[in-house]
């Protein structure tokens, strides 16, 4: 850290990591230069939408055109490694943030570590954090924080597998296990099978992995 600020303040070069060639020079008053400012702040404007959508995902559950089983609760909550972990980075992030500027500024924080509060607050004291000797280092992490929560919110390619009829009474709606390998199996009319009991489907011999309809 201390030989980035050296350098900052000798050349007044923008030592953002996120420069592809040469470094911009920094905005007179700040340790960045004008289009690594702009990324941050639209990152940091970005992120409480990202970290709900994140939420979102987390619930595997797709919408279903068709109609829903009567008294049927909806399926629970599908954790996804990756999501939950960019979650926990925006929130540490941005609380991070948020302590060096209550620390060396001598100002009361926000009363709830809540992502609307804590970005608010960044976004308050964004011009003194984006003249701060860290400055480059801010602005890096908000903008690797959007680009790596953006990408975990692709969708993933639907993989499905008929698996036959629904034995339940009266239904008989083809039963499908969802991604490979499979995350959640049900059928079309909303039927749905714990993974403790995946095995006896397997058992009853319609469990064909050959027989995918994803693709």
């Amino acid at each position: 850290m201390v030989e980035r600020v050296r350098d900052n303040e000798a050349g007044a070069l923008c030592l953002s990591q996120r420069h592809g060639g040469l470094p911009s020079r920094t905005v007179p008053g700040l340790t960045v230069c004008a289009d690594c400012r702009k990324d941050a702040e639209e990152s940091l404007l970005e992120l409480p939408v990202l970290y709900d959508m994140c939420a979102y995902v987390l619930d595997a559950r797709h919408p279903q055109p068709r109609e829903r089983v009567s008294g049927r609760r909806p399926g629970g909550i599908v954790l996804r490694d990756a999501v939950v972990s960019i979650r926990s980075e925006i929130l540490g992030v941005l609380a991070s943030w948020c302590g060096l500027v209550t620390s060396e500024r001598g100002v009361t924080g926000p009363d709830e570590l809540s992502i609307p509060r804590l970005s608010t607050f960044v976004l308050i004291h964004f011009g003194w954090l984006t003249s701060h000797p860290a400055g480059p280092d801010f602005v890096d992490e908000l903008a690797s924080l959007a680009d790596r929560a953006r990408e975990v919110l692709k969708p993933e390619p639907r993989t499905e597998i008929d698996l036959g009829p629904c034995n339940h009474p009266g239904c008989g709606w083809t039963v499908r296990a969802e991604g490979h390998p499979p995350t959640r199996i049900r059928c079309d009319a909303g039927h749905e099978w714990p993974p403790e009991k995946w095995l006896l489907l397997r058992d009853d011999h319609r469990f064909d992995s050959s027989r995918e309809s994803g693709e």
